[in-house]
């Protein structure tokens, strides 16, 4: 014996070399019969319930009684270990050697030790989940990263099968490795994976800025689109392509300047400054895009030069006005119309019709009655988003050296819920223009005008009636600030004095900012929260289309007359399968013969085939004659197969003739 190297007690009884962890500081005399044994099962005590996991986590990952009593415990950090497992570790042969290892360290990590010189016996290998997308080459495919336990996948399901993933090891480098489905996106090393290819059939999750609720607290109607959203939005496609009868029976001129399709929107004539008005939906020629026409009836314009103000107005852009095109005149009416072009928001009220009509005010009243209450008919919050928008509105209005003059409750229109816009941009401007004053000075005293308006505006809402315009501010306005004192808080008081009060030259939007300033934050923060809300619902939406796609690819496929003589499109090719299954699809009957119209058979079999699933189904020919077994995922190779071959002649004949007419 070598008296530099350490002496090792001499083991009788097996050839083998015990293998100890480290932190064992004694040696037991029994070693040998210690390591024959199989290591005791750890069963929890039917006492200490509070240490044993619910089955409601293990089966359904959540518990709806935690927080009701259950006793039971719902620590979802610790991985979960079932009774199978306790057993199957107990009787393996790794687990006989060593008595020391408990049941609670069954997921811990691998060891691997860095020389090879003692190698294991090779555990049998166990079914992966190959690509079933696309065809690649296996021999290229690497492994990537495995499948770490935690509480997010502890149970990996796929299409509802339930697959076992290999555990990392080093292998040799000549060692082929195993291929693995590259849309799983935790096959990836790096944290956001990025495919090759888009994968239209993944859908994720709501964010949590979004919606917190589990998906077991969801209703099925959270999962697509706002019902109340959708009807909003098909009734203004219906208003939009909502078209009148012909132009004789209306009495409207087929087309007036470039603008056609005319359709009235209101049953009876308004009143701008004491001439009659008609507003007219209407559609342009150049962009086919719809407009809304106000037309001034029997308006003869004077100066010209009144035309240069649309151009200032149509540079001005901003979320609260509705936007100018242009203005003209014409006789297209029958007589001497003065015509302005504004955007179109189908579907809009006005504020007066919204807050003030006979429908509004009794729908109010029933309101307060059902609660119990009489109070503000205009929330605070709400209110102050109305003055935010507005005084945004007046602020790039004024800085252009511009004047609102429409500050009423029947010119501003509401678009969308809680969303203004004045309406009738630069048209008193027009009417009413005089080149006897300075336009400065008469800018400055319509923007004190507007200022007024506003603050008329702002009392009018707040106390649920409109403010006559001829009543003086000791008449009106003192029992309105009484009543706003009563249910609104003092800074709304405030900044509606503080318009209402005598023209000043010192008196400016600018100092009404300075009053709503911390209001501002509500408002941007209330907007950015809408905004993701409607991402949300759009995200919810994503590639609805790709069924359109599919059923185009097989129409484009099915019955080419052009390919009667190949032999890959006859009866026996492959690409009657795929004449089948259109039938398999559309041409269904019930056992009468009826066919049967199921839109949830249609959408069922088109989303198999989306994913490319393994589900076998039977096509059957129309004469009962021949029957064919074929999966989901090879009728998506032959369609993605014949429709690559159309496409690729339909690009080759394109180019070829792009070709031929560059040589002549």
């Amino acid at each position: 014996m070598n008296p530099h190297q350490p002496s090792n007690p001499i083991t009788h009884g097996s050839s083998g070399i015990s293998i100890k962890s480290p932190s064992a500081t004694c040696l037991s005399e029994n070693q040998d019969t210690t390591a024959t044994k199989p290591a005791p099962k750890t069963i929890p005590s039917s006492s200490s319930s509070s240490k044993r996991t619910c089955r409601n986590v293990i089966i359904h990952g959540f518990c709806k009684f935690q927080d009701k009593g259950c006793e039971f415990n719902h620590d979802a950090e610790k991985p979960i270990v079932l009774p199978q497992q306790l057993v199957n570790h107990s009787t393996s042969p790794e687990t006989s050697r060593n008595s020391s290892v408990s049941a609670g360290s069954i997921h811990a990590p691998v060891f691997v030790p860095k020389s090879t010189q003692i190698q294991e016996k090779a555990s049998p290998p166990r079914p992966i989940l190959t690509n079933m997308y696309h065809n690649t080459d296996s021999a290229n495919a690497r492994l990537t990263s495995p499948i770490q336990q935690s509480p997010h996948n502890r149970f990996p399901f796929v299409n509802g099968q339930h697959y076992m993933y290999p555990q990392q090891q080093q292998q040799h480098p000549s060692t082929p490795m195993m291929p693995q489905d590259p849309y799983f996106y935790m096959n990836n090393h790096h944290p956001f994976p990025q495919p090759s290819q888009t994968q239209y059939h993944q859908y994720a999750p709501s964010l949590p800025h979004v919606a917190n609720l589990q998906n077991h607290q969801r209703l099925v109607q959270s999962f697509f689109i706002p019902d109340n959203l959708k009807e909003q939005l098909l009734k203004r496609n219906d208003a939009t392509v909502a078209a009148a009868a012909s132009a004789k029976e209306t009495g409207l001129p087929e087309q007036v300047h470039v603008y056609h399709s005319l359709y009235r929107m209101e049953d009876k004539p308004g009143k701008v400054l004491g001439h009659p008005s008609w507003v007219y939906k209407a559609m342009c020629r150049t962009n086919g895009k719809y407009y809304t026409m106000v037309r001034i009836e029997g308006f003869r314009l004077v100066n010209e030069q009144a035309m240069n103000i649309v151009k200032q107005w149509r540079k001005i852009k901003h979320a609260n006005i509705v936007a100018i095109r242009e203005a003209f005149t014409t006789r297209a009416f029958g007589d001497s119309s003065l015509v302005f072009v504004y955007d179109y928001h189908p579907c809009s009220i006005t504020l007066f019709e919204a807050y003030f009509s006979p429908q509004a005010q009794a729908l109010l009243h029933a309101r307060f009655q059902a609660a119990g209450i009489n109070g503000m008919p205009v929330p605070e919050t709400t209110l102050w988003s109305f003055i935010t928008q507005m005084a945004s509105a007046l602020k790039t209005i004024h800085s252009a050296g511009l004047s609102a003059r429409t500050m009423e409750p029947t010119k501003i229109i509401m678009t969308s819920k809680n969303r203004l816009r004045i309406s009738c941009a630069g048209l008193v401007d027009v009417l009413q223009f005089d080149t006897t004053t300075q336009q400065a000075q008469r800018a400055t005293v319509h923007q004190q005008e507007d200022l007024l308006s506003f603050g008329k505006l702002i009392v009018s809402l707040a106390c649920n009636s409109p403010t006559p315009t001829n009543a003086t501010a000791a008449t009106s306005v003192m029992p309105s600030f009484e009543y706003m004192s009563r249910f609104y808080s003092p800074d709304l008081k405030n900044v509606a004095y503080y318009l209402l009060g005598k023209p000043a030259l010192l008196k400016s939007i600018d100092e009404v900012f300075t009053m709503i300033g911390p209001r501002l934050l509500h408002e941007l923060n209330s907007s950015q929260y809408y905004t993701d809300t409607l991402e949300a619902n759009l995200s919810n939406e994503l590639e609805n289309s790709r069924l359109v796609k599919l059923m185009s690819k097989l129409n484009f496929i099915n019955e080419r007359p052009e390919f009667e003589k190949d032999p890959r499109w006859q009866e026996t090719g492959d690409r009657y399968m795929i004449k089948l299954f259109r039938d398999y699809i559309f041409h269904q009957v019930n056992e009468m013969g009826v066919p049967v119209v199921d839109m949830g058979h249609v959408i069922a079999c088109i989303n198999k085939l989306d994913t490319g699933a393994d589900e076998s189904i039977m096509l059957t020919s129309r004469e009962d004659q021949t029957s064919i077994i074929v999966t989901y995922k090879e009728l998506k190779s032959c369609i993605a197969s014949a429709f690559n071959e159309i496409n690729t002649k339909a690009h080759s004949t394109t180019h070829g003739a792009t070709a031929g007419n560059k040589k002549k």
